[in-house]
C-alpha cells in the first residue's frame, strides 16, 4: 500500500510541475502566436484542461496524459502548430447551466459533461 501512496505522490508533483511549466510559458506563448487574449483567461484555460483529469487514479493514464502534456508544449513553444490549434486549447467552452438542461445525451457526451 505504501508503494501505491508513494506513486500517486510522485505522479501529483510530475503533474504539478508540468503545470508550473505550462503557466510560466503562457505569457511567452501568446506573443510568439500573437493570440489577443487576457494572461488570466489563458491560464483558466490551462487550469479547465488539467481539472478534467483530476479524478485519475491510473497510473498508466497519468502518465501518457503528462508526456502528452509535454510533447504539447515542446510543439507550441517550437512554432510546430497553428495558431487555430493554440485557439482551440486556449477557448475553452462557456456553457451557462440553463443551456446545459437543453442538451442532449449525445451533446453532453461529446463535451464531456456528466
Amino acid at each position: 500500500v505504501k508503494g501505491a501512496e508513494l506513486q500517486r505522490g510522485a505522479e501529483k508533483s510530475s503533474v504539478a510541475q508540468l503545470y508550473r511549466s505550462i503557466i510560466k510559458e503562457i505569457p511567452r506563448v501568446l506573443i510568439l502566436y500573437d493570440v489577443d487574449m487576457p494572461l488570466k483567461t489563458a491560464k483558466s484555460a490551462i487550469r479547465y484542461h488539467f481539472r478534467q483529469h483530476k479524478f485519475l487514479k491510473d497510473g498508466r493514464i497519468i502518465g501518457l496524459l503528462l508526456a502528452k502534456g509535454y510533447m504539447e508544449l515542446e510543439e507550441t513553444l517550437m512554432q510546430w502548430k497553428q495558431k487555430t490549434h493554440l485557439l482551440r486549447i486556449l477557448e475553452v467552452p462557456s456553457l451557462e447551466p440553463k443551456k446545459l438542461e437543453n442538451l442532449t445525451a449525445a451533446e453532453k457526451l461529446i463535451l464531456n459533461i456528466d
